[in-house]
């Protein structure tokens, strides 16, 4: 039996627990409380900074649209053609022919510089009216729309709707377009391409390719030449410089880019920063001569895009198998349909890029498969002879006037499914095998105007053949579209030709 003082110890204690399990649900309210108006403060300010943005994105728009009302100046284009002289058929080797037993030097008349290790993708900002403004997201439910991107399906806001028709290709009527853009929602828009960025893992040329898809979503029905001008809009929106061209009735996408572009359009603008080189995205392959454009620049410090592969976009699998026989073997390689279509949107950059470029890890798997054992245990030499040989003969050849009616180059994964192809493409796809099958260096070897090969280094340094020497080190020629010729083989009519070689970034051979 308890005693008194027992008694009233324990509701003593009893009263302190209670007073404490009052004391802690009241300083959880307060925190609750607290952090409530802590985020309703933060969504406050956010909401201003949201707001502060709009208003100096709608006055550089208005702006902008003011420049365009003013007659556009015309610009005479260039171009800088980069082809080869016909190839009707590749050279077979007659093996009757002198086989080069020694070193035969082959004259470089110049050597590109090596190309520096590309920056991690950085994610695009729109223009902030002050520098240091960094606005929190705020997660809010909004109604999302389907979308395609060569072949994978993402989610957009369903943010567009009814927007006044283009009347016209006129100053006037493109600027009352632009202004009806500045009137729909696009800070949505650009939450939209900033996710869409990060779920795809886009580099500038996505972007670029992005805009495409959401003005089919955003826009449903729109005309090419709406298309160009919110294309444009939208990479104005997020810091690259682009402009409106116009060609009589055609309205063309004018893109500033640090990477040179061959077999395009092109003319040359003084802006704030100095003189900028605006390239003409023409997918129609028109022939032009002279374009219209707005000479006003958009905003301050646009950048120029990068055209340089950086990395792969996250792309749906559709996966389809292109069959090739060598010797009597048939080889089955798989590769992504969505991967080939967004390639195929590439306009004619440097040919180490296409060289550079990292391949699909479903076509590369498949090519590690099929070739792997057939290399398996050979010496450099003869590893390298089998997958030279192995291009030369499993293609078939034809030009690119031929083929497409224009000079065309392709990505590894391009020439895989194509029905033909002709030398460049076979040089860079013997090039992706080579490095990434057996991880030596290789560099392109151009005869200017004329043809596209290859060259490899050795580790044995009595392994003899044309060659041309790079960074104090011998590198043999190995030529794709020799048929039948091994490696030190250069084409005998090419004679002494002078090459411009080409290097490309050393790359860790895929697993």
């Amino acid at each position: 039996m308890k005693t008194k003082k027992q008694v009233v110890a324990a509701a003593l204690c009893a009263l302190a627990l209670s007073s404490g399990d009052v004391f802690a649900q009241s300083m959880a309210e307060d925190m609750a409380r607290f952090r409530r108006e802590q985020l309703a403060s933060m969504r406050e300010f956010v909401k201003e900074r949201q707001t502060d943005m709009a208003h100096y994105r709608d006055s550089i728009n208005a702006q902008y649209a003011d420049f365009l009302k003013k007659t556009w100046g015309s610009f005479n284009l260039l171009r800088q053609e980069r082809s080869f002289a016909p190839m009707p058929e590749p050279p077979v080797y007659d093996p009757s022919d002198s086989v080069p037993v020694a070193d035969v030097p082959v004259p470089v008349v110049e050597v590109e510089p090596l190309p520096q290790p590309k920056p991690d993708p950085v994610t695009v900002t729109p223009d902030q009216p002050k520098p240091d403004l960094k606005p929190v997201p705020v997660v809010e439910s909004k109604k999302m729309i389907p979308a395609d991107f060569y072949g994978t399906r993402v989610q957009v806001s369903a943010a567009g709707g009814s927007c006044r028709h283009l009347s016209g290709v006129s100053e006037q009527a493109v600027a009352d377009y632009w202004t009806a853009l500045s009137a729909m929602p696009v800070s949505l828009w650009l939450d939209d391409v900033q996710r869409l960025i990060d779920e795809l893992q886009l580099d500038d040329w996505g972007v670029c390719q992005l805009m495409g898809t959401l003005f089919k979503a955003y826009l449903p029905g729109g005309t090419e030449n709406e298309s160009v001008i919110f294309k444009v809009f939208m990479l104005n929106q997020l810091g690259y410089k682009a402009k409106i061209g116009r060609s009589q009735s055609d309205l063309l996408l004018l893109l500033a880019t640090e990477t040179n572009l061959a077999n395009t359009s092109f003319f040359n603008i003084t802006e704030r920063n100095g003189l900028v080189r605006y390239y003409v995205i023409n997918p129609h392959h028109r022939v032009l001569s002279k374009v219209q454009t707005s000479a006003s620049e958009y905003g301050n410090d646009g950048r120029v895009m990068n055209l340089a592969v950086n990395r792969l976009p996250n792309l749906s699998n559709d996966i389809e198998t292109q069959q090739l026989t060598f010797e009597n073997r048939l080889y089955q390689i798989d590769y992504n349909r969505n991967r080939v279509k967004y390639y195929e949107s590439y306009p004619c950059v440097d040919f180490s890029i296409y060289a550079s470029a990292p391949i699909d890890r479903v076509t590369f798997g498949s090519l590690k498969e099929q070739l792997t054992p057939q290399i398996a245990g050979k010496s450099q030499e003869e590893a390298v002879n089998f997958l030279l040989h192995w291009v030369q003969s499993s293609f078939r050849y034809k030009t690119d006037d031929d083929q497409y009616g224009y000079e065309k180059w392709n990505f590894a994964e391009e020439t895989i499914v194509s029905a033909y192809c002709d030398c460049d493409d076979r040089a860079v796809l013997f090039a992706q095998l080579v490095r990434n099958l057996l991880g030596m260096k290789v560099v392109l070897v151009y005869y200017t105007g004329v043809h596209l090969a290859t060259a490899v280094h050795f580790d044995n340094p009595k392994t003899t053949g044309s060659n041309v020497e790079v960074d104090g080190e011998k590198y043999l020629i190995c030529d794709p579209t020799y048929v039948g010729a091994d490696i030190g083989m250069a084409m005998t009519n090419l004679g002494n030709t002078g090459v411009k070689i080409l290097r490309l970034q050393a790359v860790e051979p895929q697993r």
